[in-house]
């Protein structure tokens, strides 16, 4: 029998180098919630950010409503209800914040963006179903870049849209299949590129911003296709 055969496994997991072995999860610190529709409390919430100060926003798709916390979980103010008007939603599922501390919900149902101050007051909203490119279609997730532009993950027509924080249409990108589908998702970091949780290809895909032009990459199931 084989030398190599007859070394315990014990020594060959020893050789491993360190890197290999993941490392423990953060401490738990705290929870909040229970199923109810009263305050701090949650039916189906989707979306959650938190803001410079460290308030937490939920957003809750069928309640119908954001709701403000502190850090550890204390209720602070909560807005909206079910309907079509300013300020109210059909099943929001993304939220997200602007250099000023204004909220941004995607408001899907709805097929909406509609924008607030940190305590709820209604600024605006832009967005309805039409194939127009500046229109949406169960838009998912939202977010908002250090210049304050708005990238929405338009779930329903497989695309990313970018606006202005006024919510004038720049630009888009889009293609069902090998290039989005469903895309659920959508984040920003410092340096403006773009990464998009591309759900019906089981992948992320990370959008770089060059001088001149947009490349990108992606990790996940299949490799993608940019246009």
């Amino acid at each position: 029998m084989r030398n190599c055969v007859m070394i315990p496994l014990v020594v060959i997991c020893a050789l491993l180098p360190a890197a290999a072995w993941s490392q423990s999860p953060p401490a738990f610190c705290t929870q909040w919630g229970s199923y109810g529709t009263g305050p701090g409390q949650f039916n189906n919430p989707y979306g959650v950010a938190v803001d410079a100060s460290g308030n937490v926003y939920v957003v809750e798709s069928d309640n119908h409503r954001i709701q403000k916390f502190t850090s550890n979980g204390e209720y602070i103010t909560q807005w909206g209800s079910y309907g079509t008007g300013p300020g109210q939603f059909h099943n929001p599922y993304g939220v997200a914040f602007d250099a000023s501390g204004n909220v941004y919900v995607a408001d899907a149902g709805n097929n909406r963006i509609q924008v607030f101050t940190s305590n709820g007051g209604y600024i605006t909203q832009w967005g309805s179903q039409r194939g127009e490119p500046g229109q949406l279609y169960y838009p998912y997730g939202v977010a908002v870049d250090a210049s304050g532009n708005v990238y929405v993950a338009n779930t329903g027509s497989h695309n990313i849209k970018k606006f202005t924080n006024n919510g004038d249409y720049i630009t888009y990108w889009q293609g069902y299949g090998t290039e989005f589908r469903y895309p659920s998702g959508v984040a920003v970091d410092a340096g403006g590129n773009v990464y998009v949780a591309d759900q019906g290809n089981y992948r992320i895909q990370k959008f770089c911003y060059a001088p001149t032009a947009v490349q990108n990459t992606t990790w996940g199931r299949v490799k993608s296709m940019f246009r």
